[in-house]
């Protein structure tokens, strides 16, 4: 069966979920971003030209190339400003080709949110990252038939039960920019310094904007030598061992990706329960794998400071998270959510 996904870009984390839906289809990417395949990689790309005009994001390759190409399932991103993704939905319904939206969901803006419903109620089925999306997606009255759940997810290679080792490190990764308030994570860790035990230290992971202030910060409370910046750290076997050593993974003001990248290698994510998200905050289960703090300081050191003094409680949180990883979040979790869609979708016009 040959399938397309019209996209924006491929995200490097993108590329184990094309390779693992080429075993099953002839699956092709079409995208505006730079060349992503490699000979490892199994799943086709056409690169096409981009016009940006205030919101709007123009591909106007899209249409001649799915009538050059016959392809029995299509899949486009979710996003109405993508003007030609959405002309192809329209050329898709009038020829009876399966067409599938892929996203996140609603937004914050109703009459955008309004034209979402009617194209989802239209479209042969829409793929979302989470439950809680598809239960908003109910609510606003699409079809529940039409819709289905893809955990957005990171693939992490070789995991380790970091539950089994012990810990000396609380720990953050990934940019330094200012939504992640890695300020307060350094202010709530100097409120409790006195009350831990001196082997934990802060670990931070990453560069950015923020990277200068957070060293300076780190100064001026005296800090220096248990505030670790290690700077941007790719290779995986390294990471690796940081995530073994670490109790948990802060990052209070954004809760992405490194959601996933955390209860992969077994440790509790804490966040706090208004952080930004694309979804993925919805994996953290309150003292289960993670924690959801209020939004002030004071819940962060509590939460912090709870994980780090019980250490009990600590390895149940570590186990937990592996294991919540490993039934819910995996790559094949994701790829089996594409292919319900499509199979459904393709039957639906048999």
């Amino acid at each position: 069966m040959k399938v397309l996904i019209l996209g924006n870009k491929i995200l490097h984390y993108r590329k184990p979920l094309f390779n693992g839906l080429s075993e099953l289809y002839d699956l092709t990417i079409l995208h505006s971003g730079n060349k992503s395949v490699s000979n490892e990689d199994s799943y086709k790309e056409y690169i096409v030209s981009l016009d940006k005009r205030y919101k709007f994001h123009f591909q106007r390759e899209v249409i001649p190339y799915i009538k050059n190409n016959k392809f029995d399932v299509i899949i486009g991103m979710f996003d109405i400003a993508w003007i030609d993704i959405v002309k192809a939905f329209f050329y898709c319904k009038k020829r009876n080709i399966p067409f599938i939206w892929w996203g996140i969901g609603f937004g914050k803006n109703n009459v955008v949110n309004f034209i979402r419903k009617k194209l989802a109620n239209k479209s042969d089925g829409v793929i979302l990252y989470t439950k809680e999306s598809k239960e908003l997606f109910i609510k606003y009255g699409v079809k529940q038939e039409k819709l289905f759940i893809a955990n957005n997810t990171f693939h992490v290679e070789h995991r380790i039960k970091s539950y089994e080792y012990e810990k000396n490190s609380i720990l953050f990764v990934g940019s330094l920019d200012k939504r992640k308030q890695n300020d307060i994570l350094i202010n709530a860790y100097s409120s409790i310094i006195d009350e831990i035990p001196k082997n934990i230290d802060l670990t931070i992971i990453g560069e950015g904007t923020e990277l200068e202030k957070l060293k300076k910060l780190s100064h001026e409370l005296k800090l220096e030598n248990r505030v670790k910046f290690i700077g941007k750290v790719t290779d995986t076997k390294i990471l690796e061992t940081y995530y073994k050593n670490a109790i948990c993974s802060v990052s209070f003001g954004q809760a992405g990706l490194s959601v996933l990248q955390s209860l992969a290698y077994g440790v509790p994510f804490i966040t706090k329960k208004n952080a930004i998200s694309g979804g993925e905050k919805s994996n953290i289960e309150h003292d289960y794998n993670g924690c959801l703090c209020d939004d002030n300081i004071e819940s962060l050191q509590e939460n912090m400071k709870d994980i780090v003094l019980n250490k009990e409680k600590a390895k149940i949180m570590s186990k937990n998270a592996y294991d919540y990883y490993s039934s819910n979040t995996t790559m094949k979790n994701m790829v089996q959510g594409f292919l319900e869609a499509i199979e459904c979708a393709k039957k639906g016009k048999r």
